[in-house]
């Protein structure tokens, strides 16, 4: 298995590693020949997959409360997977060692066979291409067991947290609750002023973890003070996102584009209320998000 697949063009950097989760190592957008990053880059030391500029999450994003998932009457219970955190976070792709199935200049295609989190079974492949200064990433997934299960995904990456950093990302609602609670209803709460990015707005100083829905698939992140930009693009299924920051005294923040809301297995109304995709075998569903970064 490779290590690593790097993608490069006149304008952008972009390195991949197959057996940490699948992420993304660096996305760098280059200016007078300097890479300045988009995503936090990996530092080139640590496994940990935490410590990459981003990554896959599937077959589910974020936690998983209740100790399992209950399906057609049937409970399985999902054990924690992750040392910082008490719930099952992220399902297994993000952790797990992807198959490199092609590598081009500007093409990385990965293939991931999972049966790990039981009842999950499922085929995922992620496509991802490097146009001028625009990163495309397909993740596809592919339902193997006999049973129909509900399935969710979203892409997890890290950004550097700067003094002039803001957030442009329009939604209709969100969830007002914070680790270690969990959002108990499937409908968003309206979104308080001061979490309210439908403008440009900086990151709240203290610790945020919500999840906002009704985002219409367009997000943009400006660093004032690095003269960079990036335009986010999410194909029309995914509108969910989700901003995590630990504090202004933190170097990274997340704002994450998803296909549900946090604890979707657990609340009222059944799987698909909730925007999981149940599957029956061999169907497949997706998401395609476009990361096109500038300088300003």
């Amino acid at each position: 298995m490779s290590d690593r697949a790097a993608m490069e063009t006149e304008a952008a950097f972009v390195e991949v590693l197959p057996r940490i989760g699948g992420g993304i190592a660096a996305f760098d957008v280059k200016k007078d020949g300097e890479r300045l990053p988009v995503f936090r880059r990996w530092d080139g030391k640590t496994e940990a997959p935490r410590a990459l500029g981003s990554g896959p999450m599937a077959p589910w994003f974020n936690r998983i409360s209740r100790g399992g998932i209950t399906v057609d009457g049937v409970f399985y219970p999902i054990k924690p997977n992750d040392p910082l955190d008490p719930f099952p976070l992220h399902g297994d792709a993000w952790t797990a060692a992807w198959e490199l199935v092609g590598h081009e200049p500007a093409r990385v295609e990965l293939r991931l066979r999972s049966r790990t989190i039981p009842p999950f079974d499922y085929e995922a492949r992620q496509v991802m291409t490097l146009d001028g200064a625009t990163l495309d990433i397909e993740l596809s997934l592919t339902h193997r067991g006999e049973k129909p299960l509900p399935y969710g995904m979203g892409h997890h990456p890290w950004f550097p947290r700067t003094p002039g950093v803001t957030i442009e990302a329009r939604a209709t609602g969100c969830w007002l609750e914070q680790p270690p609670e969990f959002p108990q209803k499937t409908e968003p709460e309206p979104i308080p002023p001061e979490w309210d990015f439908s403008s440009p707005k900086g990151l709240p100083d203290g610790f945020f973890d919500n999840g906002f829905a009704g985002w219409d698939g367009r997000a943009r992140i400006e660093w004032s003070d690095r003269d960079v930009a990036l335009d986010i693009e999410a194909d029309p299924e995914t509108r969910y996102y989700h901003v995590y920051s630990l504090g202004k005294e933190h170097e990274v923040f997340c704002f994450e584009p998803v296909t549900h809301e946090n604890n979707a297995f657990a609340k009222p109304g059944g799987p698909e209320a909730n925007d999981l995709r149940v599957l029956r075998k061999d169907e497949t569903t997706s998401m395609r998000v476009r990361f096109t970064a500038s300088l300003i």
